[in-house]
């Protein structure tokens, strides 16, 4: 079969040219976020917020057990757990979708020239959606178990975690979209590693649980626990660890670093590899 070479010509823009004028598109990549939330639960009558029913449901029967399993308190473990499971579920269906971000939109770059990072943001943004309806839940939950502490200043450190999560989760797409779209076994990969980083990031389980070389194996060095911890803590009224913020700046720092010499050199490919 004949490929049609002009068709599958990239825009012609540096890396960071791309990067930059796909940012300043957002009225595009907000579009496509919403209108791929509103293809998802067409012909539905509450939209969304069947994930946030769903949440709210997995939640009140895992918290049930996990309360007397780890001798919590159920007030102080039900606002944990569905913190972490807000976030976790947020960060999760970004890296899931990531593997996706090429190969699903290959009919957008195969007709016209286009910006490759407007799909990542478009990602981000639309998680970013379904992560405020799924907030309900948390909102229930903290008026029925954390009262006044909801309306506590401490709250607000959720934006900046919230935002450097976004910030990582551009990296991540651009990375795992280009990875997955040239490797398509990788995708099976990343699915299965989800699975165990959700057994082994205290999700479920309270932190403080773990002591010595398991604690410092599998909270210290777990990037996921500190990105969670960066939104999670504020919403229950807790500070996050400094060693959180340093450790998802530093994070932040490598994996843009990494990413940009990666899409610059292979950004060409993208169209050809489909």
């Amino acid at each position: 079969m004949k490929v049609d070479v002009v068709n599958l010509r990239p825009l012609e823009v540096s890396a960071w040219q791309d990067l930059f004028q796909g940012l300043l598109r957002w009225e595009l990549w907000s579009r496509l976020g919403y209108l791929e939330i509103k293809r998802r639960y067409r012909r539905t009558i509450i939209g969304p917020f069947w994930s946030a029913i769903s949440l709210g449901i997995f939640v009140a029967a895992i918290g049930s057990i996990g309360a007397s399993l780890w001798n919590q308190d159920l007030g102080t473990y039900l606002p944990f757990l569905a913190t972490g499971m807000l976030v976790w579920l947020m960060i999760s269906t970004m890296v899931t979708e990531s593997c996706n971000l090429f190969i699903g939109g290959s009919h957008l770059f195969r007709q016209m020239k286009f910006n490759y990072s407007i799909l990542a943001y478009a990602l981000v943004w639309r998680n970013l959606i379904v992560f405020m309806h799924n907030i309900t839940i948390y909102v229930v939950i903290a008026l029925i178990f954390m009262h006044n502490d909801i309306l506590r200043p401490v709250v607000l450190l959720s934006i900046p975690g919230l935002l450097l999560v976004s910030i990582n989760a551009v990296w991540l797409a651009l990375v795992f979209g280009m990875v997955c779209l040239r490797f398509r076994d990788v995708q099976q990969l990343v699915m299965s590693v989800l699975q165990i980083a959700m057994l082994v990031t205290p999700i479920f389980w309270p932190e403080s649980s773990l002591q010595g070389k398991t604690r410092f194996v599998f909270i210290t060095l777990n990037p996921l626990f500190h990105f969670i911890d960066i939104v999670r803590a504020p919403l229950i009224g807790h500070v996050p660890q400094f060693q959180s913020y340093l450790i998802t700046v530093a994070v932040t720092l490598v994996g843009w670093i990494a990413t940009y010499v990666i899409f610059n050199q292979f950004r060409k490919r993208i169209a050809f590899w489909n």
